[in-house]
C-alpha cells in the first residue's frame, strides 16, 4: 500500500512537520511505502516521538526523534528528494526493532549547525583572535569565562573544552593544517576535566569578548595559528545521529545526502544484514560550511552478517568516514563456574548488551593478548547501564587482573566498494571484525590514515582483531599526512607480546599511493602481510607534518611478509 506524507500535513503553514512524520510512521503496516513527495520540510522537537536510547559511541539519553520505526516490517521510506531541515535537538530517523526496512533518496541537513567555524584574523604565540558568521554561528564569553555555543533554534552548549581543527581555506589542500611546531588539531579549555582528549597546552587559555562577533583567547599556545584560516569547533556532546539502526535486520539505506549532522551520520547497532549505497556526506554547496558530520560519517557496533557499502562518499566529518568494531567488556566478578559480571570500558558504551543466547564469547587475558577460553552464551542482561551479567554453558576460568570479553559471532562480513573518503582528522576506514573483509576500488584523500585495521584493548575498547582482509584497486592520495599511514595495522593493547599475533592475514593488491613521504604502510602484530602491485609516486608538493621526516614503512612483530612488484616513481 501507498501512503503519503501529504495525507499527514493538515497545514502545510505550520512551520513544523514533525508530528505529521509521526503520525505517518505510525501508520504504516507490513509492505506499505510512505512517500514524502519531494519538497523542503522543516522538523522541530514538538510533535516528536521520545524515547530513551543507548547509542553505542555516543551519548545517552531521552531522543526527540522525527520519523520512529518501531517494529516495523517490510516498509519503504521514499524522501522523492525531500529535503529534511532539522532544527534543535532532534534526532531526525530512528529505525529500532525492524526487518526489511529501505530508506532512500532523502536529504537531512540542520539549519543551524551543531558547531562553531571562525575566522582566524590575528595570531601569535599568546593570542589568537577569532571572528564568527553570526548568520550561523553564535559564540559568547559568560562571566565566569567558559564559552556559549547557540542557536536561534534554541539550544545553547556553555562547556570549557571544545575540539577544534585549524582549517587551510585553499582550494586545492583544504583540510586541517599540519605543521612544524603545531598539532593537526588541538582543545581549548578552560580549566581541568575529564575531556578525552584534553591537551595540556591549552589549559588555562581565557577567552576574552571584543565584540559581538570576535573573541581573542590568551594564553601560551606554543604556537602560532594561520591568518585566513578557519578554526572549525565541534563543543557539543554526541547527541544526535542522523540515522540510528538497533536490533534490526535486512536494512538497506541508498541515495541519502547528509549535509549536517549533530553527532555520527549513521549509526548502526546490534543489527544484521545492512547495506548502504549511494550514501554522500559532505558540506551543502554554498553554505560556507566547512564540517559535515559532527563525528563519525558511518559506525557500525556489535553488528553481524553482512554490511555492504557501494558508490558512497564522505568528506569533511570530523572523524572517520566508516567505524566497524565490537565491544571489549572488562571482567569484574567470576560470580559462580559459569557466570561472570563485566563493565563497559567507555561510557559511551554503556548499555549496549553486546550478547545474547548461542553467540561465542572468547575470554582474553589482555596483559598477554591471549585467548583464554570460548564458550556459548546461554543468557545475557543488564544489571544496570554499567554491568553486564552473562552466564556460559561451560565452566570457565578464574579472572584475572585485566580480563576481556570479546562477542565472537558478532563479526560480521564487509565488503566495500567504489567508495570516496577523505578531508577530514582522523582516518577514511577503521575496519576491526574478523569476517572477511574486501575493500576495493576505493579513493582516500587528506587524511592521517586512509585504512586502520585491528582493535583497541583500551580506550575505546573496541574489539576485535581482524582475520582475513583484502585491499584491492585502491588509489591513497596524501592519507598519512600527521602521523599515521596510508594503511595502518597497529592495535592499541596493554602489552605487546610478539609470540602472540593480534591480527590474521592482510594482502593489499594492486593499490596507489601519492605521499609527501614513504608512509604508506605501518604494520604490527599481524601474522602475514602479503603487498602485491604497490605503484609509489612521491609528491613533494604534498602537506605533512615536518617532524615526521621522511620515515617509510614500518613493519614489527609480524610473521610472514611478502612484497612483489612494487613501482615507486
Amino acid at each position: 500500500m501507498i501512503i503519503n506524507l501529504s495525507d499527514f500535513l493538515d497545514n502545510r503553514l505550520d512551520k513544523s512537520c514533525t508530528a505529521a512524520f509521526n503520525a505517518a510512521a505510525a501508520s504504516l503496516h507490513d509492505g506499505d511505502t510512505l512517500k514524502l513527495g519531494g519538497g523542503k520540510f522543516d522538523l522541530y522537537p514538538d510533535g516528536a516521538y521520545i524515547k530513551h536510547y543507548y547509542i553505542s559511541n555516543n551519548d545517552a539519553g531521552k531522543k526527540s526523534i522525527a520519523l520512529p520505526l518501531i517494529g516495523k516490517r517490510d516498509v519503504t521510506i521514499d524522501g522523492e528528494g525531500a529535503e529534511l531541515i532539522c532544527h534543535g535537538e532532534l534526532l531526525p530517523i530512528v529505525i529500532d526493532g525492524c526487518e526489511s526496512v529501505t530508506i532512500k533518496n532523502l536529504i537531512l541537513d540542520y539549519a543551524y549547525p551543531f558547531y562553531a567555524q571562525a575566522e582566524i584574523i590575528g595570531s601569535d604565540r599568546y593570542h589568537t583572535v577569532v571572528r564568527f558568521d553570526n548568520e550561523q554561528f553564535f559564540c559568547n564569553v559568560e562571566p565566569e569565562g567558559r564559552l556559549r555555543f547557540s542557536s536561534p533554534d534554541g539550544w545553547e552548549n556553555i562547556t570549557d573544552s571544545i575540539l577544534a581543527l585549524e582549517f587551510s581555506m585553499s582550494e586545492r589542500y583544504k583540510m586541517p593544517v599540519p605543521s612544524a611546531d603545531k598539532p593537526p588539531y588541538f582543545i581549548y579549555t578552560g580549566k581541568e576535566t575529564d575531556h578525552g582528549f584534553l591537551s595540556s597546552m591549552y589549559k588555562n587559555i581565557q577567552p576574552e569578548q571584543l565584540d559581538s562577533n570576535t573573541i581573542k583567547l590568551h594564553g601560551n599556545l606554543g604556537f602560532m595559528h594561520t591568518e585566513g584560516s578557519y578554526l572549525v569547533m565541534t563543543h557539543a556532546t554526541r547527541e544526535y545521529p542522523g540515522i540510528l539502526v538497533t536490533d534490526s535486520r535486512k536494512v538497506a539505506l541508498s541515495d541519502l545526502t547528509l549535509y549536517h549532522t549533530a553527532s555520527m551520520g549513521i549509526v548502526c547497532q546490534l543489527s544484521e544484514d545492512i547495506s548502504l549505497s549511494k550514501i554522500i556526506a559532505y558540506v551543502r554547496p554554498g553554505s560556507g560550511r566547512l564540517l559535515s558530520c559532527g563525528a563519525d560519517a558511518t559506525h557500525f557496533v556489535c553488528c553481524r552478517g553482512k554490511i555492504t557499502m557501494q558508490g558512497c562518499k564522505f568528506t569533511s566529518m570530523m572523524d572517520d568516514g566508516c567505524n566497524i568494531h565490537g565491544i571489549y567488556m572488562k571482567c569484574r566478578d567470576r560470580e559462580s563456574e559459569r557466570v561472570v559480571t563485566a563493565s563497559f570500558g567507555h561510557a559511551q558504551q554503556r548499555g549496549i548488551c553486546f550478547c545474547r543466547p548461542g553467540d561465542r564469547v572468547a575470554m582474553i587475558d589482555a596483559d598477554r593478548t591471549e585467548t583464554v577460553a570460548v564458550r556459548t552464551v546461554t543468557a545475557a542482561s543488564l544489571v544496570s547501564p554499567d554491568e553486564l551479567r552473562v552466564e556460559f554453558d561451560e565452566p570457565i576460568p578464574d579472572i584475572g587482573n585485566n580480563y576481556l570479553l570479546e562477542n565472537r559471532s558478532a563479526s560480521p562480513e564487509v565488503r566495500i566498494s567504489g567508495c570516496e573518503c577523505g578531508i577530514n582528522r582522523p582516518r577514511g576506514f577503521l575496519l576491526s571484525s574478523a569476517g572477511r573483509t574486501v575493500v576495493e576500488n576505493c579513493k582516500f584523500y587528506n587524511m592521517n590514515q586512509g585504512i586502520q585495521l585491528g582493535g583497541e584493548m583500551r580506550d575505546w575498547y573496541e574489539s576485535g582483531p581482524v582475520d582475513d582482509v583484502l585491499i584491492r584497486g585502491c588509489d591513497f592520495n596524501n592519507s598519512a599526512y600527521a602521523g599515521g599511514a596510508a594503511i595502518y595495522i597497529k592495535p592499541s593493547l596493554y602489552e605487546k607480546t610478539p609470540e602472540n599475533f593480534f591480527n590474521g592475514r592482510v594482502e593489499i593488491n594492486g593499490c596507489r599511493f601519492v605521499q609527501s613521504t614513504q608512509r604508506f604502510l605501518i604494520a604490527d602484530l599481524t601474522k602475514e602481510i602479503i603487498f602485491r602491485n604497490a605503484t609509489y609516486i612521491c609528491d613533494s608538493s604534498l602537506p605533512y607534518h615536518p617532524k615526521l621526516g621522511d620515515n617509510g614503512t614500518v613493519v614489527t612483530n609480524c610473521g610472514i611478509i611478502e612484497v612483489t612488484d612494487a613501482k615507486l616513481l
